[in-house]
């Protein structure tokens, strides 16, 4: 399925603007040692972030809402985390996914959890949609500690950067490298749990995420792809995004500039609990493709989406000969790869990969999300039953990579929230800058 993960001339939520900009550029450069990193940083001007002056991301304040604060002058949408996670979740007198069965309805059980997700959130204002603080039907919650490091949340949507997609990965016109970006959010009963996680905010818990069944995870994934190259895309919503300046670059560095760029809805991915499939996973994965993908039919807006497929298991043994028996693909949809050996991806996954199989991986100490070459990738689609860990002795974060991730982010980024001066910061961010990977876990990044 999907991953989550931006910035200026900044590292992560706790960089750039800590770091008057040379200092930041020599950093970067390697031209200051460790043990000479004794400039004094800039005071925090206009632009300063939060977490440089104690304001977030520790033990006593809320969460950061993205990498970098709004440029200056900035009048456009501004990304707020949402995370006033709820104590219990309201009651909904029928999940309208429910219905139907996702092993022989999956088609109409994808649809209806999307219009679910789409209620409330879709907007006459393209930029308004999917705002949380916007929707009067229900609330979404986003999970926090995305904002650090090469990929960190961008402030105008909350986009962290994805895979990139390679040439001809996309359409078969594509002969670019496309950076990608997402944003992820979870309906009120993953809400809860992520409120249990991150209860003490100095001290996540990672054995509090047993997710309840009801609860759904959903992502908005957009590329900075062309129509021209990717034809499809013609029609699709789209977004402004504070993001990398070069779209086509796969290893940005901490000084890459940025700058509001559009990018253009690609993909969806949707994620329910679902106790009729606890016997498998307990969880039912689809994806949605923009424009019913290369040679879909024309169309603009939201709903101009469809079903690349749904599956509720990994079908463990399966060789690539004969039939999937946990894995449903809209024969209407044709987009260039899917996952191993046919198994359900959308179009910005790593095709060595299955939406089950990355996120089956969710675990503290974080896990190996893709498959390394050489390796019998056979462990990898197994089934991993709700709240089992794919590694053993490792605690599992039941399917949600975000809480992994965060959870990874904070315990690396400790060094820098715990230093005791403002020499200290300095040496910390040079080694969390030195230790940076600009790929996305998807392309084999690790999240530790």
């Amino acid at each position: 399925m999907t991953r989550m993960i931006d910035r200026t001339a900044g590292l992560g939520a706790l960089s750039a603007r800590a770091l008057a900009a040379p200092v930041l550029a020599a950093l970067a450069l390697g031209l200051v040692g460790a043990s000479q990193a004794q400039p004094q940083p800039a005071p925090p001007a206009a632009g300063a972030t939060a977490f440089t002056t104690g304001g977030c991301d520790t033990p006593t304040t809320a969460f950061c809402d993205a990498l970098m604060p709004p440029t200056p002058g900035w009048k456009g949408h501004v990304f707020k985390l949402s995370q006033t996670y709820p104590a219990s979740a309201p009651p909904e007198p029928q999940f309208p996914w429910s219905k139907f069965d996702p092993t022989k309805q999956p088609g109409e059980y994808l649809k209806a959890a999307l219009a679910y997700f789409y209620e409330g959130n879709v907007r006459s204002s393209v930029e308004q949609s999917f705002d949380p603080t916007l929707n009067k039907v229900r609330v979404w919650y986003n999970a926090p500690w995305q904002d650090v490091g090469l990929n960190g949340r961008e402030f105008i949507h909350g986009l962290t950067r994805e895979r990139v997609s390679l040439p001809g990965e996309l359409a078969p016109q594509q002969k670019k490298k496309w950076n990608n970006y997402a944003v992820g959010f979870y309906n009120a009963p993953g809400g809860v749990v992520i409120g249990q996680v991150w209860k003490d905010h100095g001290k996540p818990n990672p054995a509090a995420s047993a997710f309840p069944n009801g609860t759904v995870a959903a992502k908005l994934l957009f590329t900075t792809a062309s129509a021209a190259e990717v034809p499809f895309l013609k029609g699709s919503p789209t977004w402004n995004a504070y993001v990398y300046a070069n779209p086509n670059d796969p290893g940005p560095t901490p000084t890459s500039p940025r700058k509001a760029l559009p990018v253009r809805l690609l993909q969806i991915d949707i994620a329910v609990k679902d106790d009729r499939v606890a016997a498998t996973t307990g969880w039912v994965f689809g994806t949605f493709v923009y424009g019913g993908g290369p040679g879909g039919p024309a169309g603009s807006g939201w709903t101009n989406v469809a079903p690349v497929g749904v599956m509720w298991g990994n079908d463990p043994g399966f060789s690539g000969s004969g039939t999937l028996t946990q894995t449903w693909l809209n024969p209407a949809v044709h987009i260039p790869h899917v996952g191993f050996q046919g198994r359900l991806n959308g179009p910005v996954d790593n095709p060595a990969s299955s939406c089950i199989s990355c996120h089956g991986t969710a675990e503290i100490p974080a896990g190996v999300m893709v498959p390394p070459g050489g390796q019998d990738p056979s462990r990898w689609f197994q089934n991993i039953k709700s709240g089992q860990p794919f590694d053993a002795g490792r605690q599992s974060t039941d399917y949600s990579l975000q809480i992994e991730v965060g959870i990874s982010n904070f315990n690396k980024h400790q060094p820098v929230v715990n230093a005791t001066s403002p020499q200290d910061r300095t040496i910390q961010l040079r080694k969390v800058l030195e230790g940076s990977d600009p790929r996305s876990p998807r392309d084999g990044a690790p999240t530790h």
